[in-house]
């Protein structure tokens, strides 16, 4: 194993250990209808999309 895959081991495992188990959405809860949402997550806004191929895009 290289050092750079062992320095990162330790991390991932921390916060994996003391996350709180993941929550799942339906996309359907997000978007509501729409093809559009505005996700605010600090100072930024992030837009997410359903394009006409029936997938999602996250941009910024």
């Amino acid at each position: 194993m290289s050092p750079r895959m062992q320095a990162q081991s330790p991390v991932k495992a921390s916060i994996g250990a003391t996350s709180a188990p993941e929550r799942r959405l339906h996309s359907e809860q997000l978007l509501q209808g729409s093809r559009r949402v505005v996700i605010e997550h600090g100072n930024a806004s992030y837009t997410l999309l359903l394009t006409r191929n029936d997938k999602l895009i996250l941009v910024k």
